[in-house]
């Protein structure tokens, strides 16, 4: 579809996915050539809002009426006739959904499943409640992306870090000689260098209204959303 991970800006139910067979070229003992070119992995992000299609919210909908509504979001969202026919229902071999983000709720009458898996988010203020990879007990190290990471994001790549730093925590544990993981901030974009820079400066004051200016820069620059 493309080179990564696609993202199906103001889909109603906030879609992203990934082509495998992209990443998978040397492992494709499923496909079958005619019937069966690639497998696309899904993120249904927004399980609250009602669809376009179906007009319900994913936690309301039946398997089906989750198919229908992907399927028509993405081919709102792609281009040419091509793409609309490969995604058209009768095209699809088979689908699956996630069954821990898909479970039925024995209380409900109707269809409102539960999701056991939630996404884990970064709220503000949880840094101080946050662990570090390293922890008090010798031979125990966390990581995940709840750990303290200069990513600061929970996605894999905040995981990837925490990684690399209980690896580097157990190989200093033992001494050894191994070379140690690279760890590396992320990259700042340098457009938001003064708005961090101004945020910064007000916070240190404990100025409540430089909120509202920041944001009147924001639409002046049309950067409002």
């Amino acid at each position: 579809m493309v080179k990564g991970h696609s993202i199906y800006v103001d889909s109603p139910w906030a879609l992203t996915s990934v082509s495998q067979a992209q990443f998978w070229p040397d492992h494709l003992d499923w496909a079958v050539p005619g019937s069966v070119e690639d497998i696309i992995s899904i993120d249904i992000s927004d399980w609250d809002t009602p669809g376009q299609y179906v007009k319900k919210p994913a936690k309301h909908c039946t398997h089906d009426e989750i198919l229908t509504e992907v399927l028509g979001e993405i081919r709102d969202h792609s281009h040419g006739a091509d793409w609309e026919r490969s995604l058209d229902k009768g095209n699809i071999a088979d689908f699956f959904i996630d069954p821990d983000i898909y479970q039925p709720n024995p209380d409900s009458a109707t269809v409102n499943n539960v999701n056991l898996e939630p996404l884990f988010i970064n709220t503000k203020g949880s840094w101080v409640n946050r662990p570090q990879s390293e922890t008090e007990i010798d031979n125990l190290v966390l990581a995940a992306d709840y750990v303290r990471t200069s990513t600061d994001l929970a996605t894999m790549e905040g995981a990837n870090e925490a990684a690399r730093r209980a690896v580097n925590h157990i190989l200093d544990q033992d001494g050894s000689g191994f070379r140690r993981c690279d760890l590396w901030a992320p990259e700042e974009p340098a457009l938001f260098a003064m708005f961090r820079h101004h945020d910064r400066h007000h916070f240190r004051k404990d100025d409540p209204a430089a909120y509202d200016r920041a944001h009147d820069m924001l639409v002046a620059l049309g950067m409002e959303h």
